[in-house]
């Protein structure tokens, strides 16, 4: 009876073990999932919707153009900012309010610069839409108080980036359909 008992316990205390340890694996197994749904998260921001098709105009030419010399313009001005502020900082004479007070003008350049753009094609209405949204959000996120800021996740920061990557990728496309416009060399 004893016997019987032994090798009736045996394989169940075996299972219960199993059970019990399957069941704290699966709780280790969570934690990274979250990570990966972070992960996840980044990856779909920076993920941009595919090309939309529009119908070319005579207009398309100068909006292209002007698209595109905005780029350049801030693109420049940008770089500026970045070298300066970068110089600063090894000089140590950045502080945190200034480097923000650059980004917050930097923003408001690239918002004040869409706006004045005249663009008279429907693409060139949805790119310049799709990149002011980008700054906007941007804008808004450096407004945040700062412990915000400190508290948000990585995704929070890139949000509106998949849109301003599809913007560019529009207007790349848009160009491309124009080989007489020859983009410049890229830097």
């Amino acid at each position: 009876m004893r016997q019987a008992l032994k090798i009736l316990c045996l394989p169940a205390l075996a299972s219960a073990a199993l059970l019990f340890s399957g069941c704290d694996r699966s709780k280790e197994a969570e934690k990274p999932s979250a990570e990966i749904t972070q992960d996840d998260q980044i990856m779909r921001e920076l993920a941009s919707e595919p090309i939309k098709a529009f119908a070319k105009t005579p207009d398309d030419l100068q909006d292209i153009q002007a698209l595109t010399d905005f780029d350049q313009r801030f693109s420049a001005v940008s770089d500026d900012m970045e070298d300066e502020l970068m110089q600063m900082k090894e000089n140590g004479s950045l502080t945190p309010e200034f480097a923000a007070a650059r980004k917050r003008d930097n923003i408001q350049s690239a918002l004040r610069m869409l706006k004045e753009l005249d663009l008279k094609t429907e693409q060139g209405r949805y790119i310049q839409g799709l990149m002011y949204q980008y700054w906007d959000t941007q804008g808004k996120l450096l407004d945040q108080p700062q412990a915000e800021q400190n508290a948000q996740k990585p995704s929070e920061h890139m949000q509106g980036l998949g849109q301003f990557i599809h913007a560019q990728e529009q207007l790349d496309h848009w160009q491309a359909q124009y080989p007489e416009l020859k983009s410049p060399p890229v830097k």
